[in-house]
């Protein structure tokens, strides 16, 4: 298993560094808005047993919303959500995209035409030996188209709030907290998450896909950002 997973990393480098190239910058989630972000933590219902879901929190970071494939608004597209915070001195990064709702459909990409649903980490995580999965849902009086303007232009009219879910693989979403997002953008080209190099503390990546999606992070973010994309990080 282990020159398995040797190959599939290099594969992945070679794969995702080639595209970082031919697009002069990131593969994907291309562009994006930088926010500021106030993370209110309140704890699970249930204990988990890591503190960022257990415990009465609150943290200062920001947040990129960003497009995936990086197609023109208003095409339907995969969009993200990282999170970057400071926590005990140590920086934890936490990265979210859309994804269906069922138990299936959460471990699934899911294109949209709307900031508005839900994001969730895709990959499992594990605190105190168990699996579990990380969500965050966006909320809005109405619908939010996916272009960048759009977020933009909702901010400046006042803060967006987020509802930080918690879940089993396969278990019912549990609300653990709230994220305040607030303007103006900030641009910041040379910012790039990795939440395997930055994890958050006592909640450690696991399964097989993240000892390999390394990888692919540490390739692609070898090619710098053009110089002129202001607001992308």
């Amino acid at each position: 298993m282990e020159w398995y997973t040797s190959a599939v990393r290099s594969a992945l480098a070679a794969t995702f560094g080639t595209a970082a190239r031919l697009r002069r910058g990131r593969p994907f989630h291309p562009s994006g808005l930088i926010f500021d972000a106030h993370l209110r933590l309140h704890g699970a219902p249930n204990r988990w047993g890591a503190a960022f879901l257990d415990q009465r929190i609150s943290l200062r970071g920001v947040a990129r919303l960003s497009r995936s494939i990086g197609v023109p608004a208003p095409l339907p597209d995969i969009l993200g959500l990282a999170f970057r915070w400071q926590d005990d001195d140590a920086t934890a990064d936490l990265l979210l995209a859309t994804t269906g709702r069922t138990t299936l459909g959460r471990r699934l990409l899911r294109p949209t035409t709307q900031w508005t649903g839900l994001y969730t980490s895709l990959f499992p995580y594990q605190a105190d030996g168990r699996r579990l999965l990380l969500g965050a849902l966006l909320h809005t009086p109405t619908p939010l188209p996916a272009a960048l303007d759009a977020v933009a232009q909702a901010v400046e009219s006042g803060p967006l709030l987020l509802e930080l879910l918690v879940a089993a693989p396969s278990g019912p979403w549990q609300l653990f907290g709230q994220v305040e997002l607030s303007g103006p953008p900030i641009g910041d080209a040379d910012m790039r998450f990795n939440p395997l190099r930055h994890p958050i503390p006592d909640l450690r990546p696991a399964g097989w896909l993240n000892e390999v999606r390394d990888a692919a992070y540490v390739a692609a973010q070898r090619v710098p950002d053009p110089v002129d994309k202001s607001l992308t990080c």
